[in-house]
């Protein structure tokens, strides 16, 4: 099984139908493009407590990340 965390800033979406069409227009712009978005400071610092909890998945040779 895998799943893909998307992790953003703003306000909560209302419902799960707005939710599914605000992860498709951000990932549509950010993530489905061969242009390089940096992350603001607020997601980068989350990233890095994410990743000083569990290995990134890459580099994860026991298997002990989610």
């Amino acid at each position: 099984m895998s799943y893909d965390l998307a992790v953003g800033e703003g306000d909560k979406p209302a419902d799960n139908a707005i939710a599914r069409e605000v992860f498709t227009r951000l990932y549509d712009r950010y993530i489905d493009t061969d242009e390089e978005f940096p992350p603001s400071p607020r997601i980068a610092e989350y990233v890095a407590a994410l990743l000083a909890r569990w290995v990134d998945l890459t580099e994860d040779e026991e298997g002990t990340s989610p």
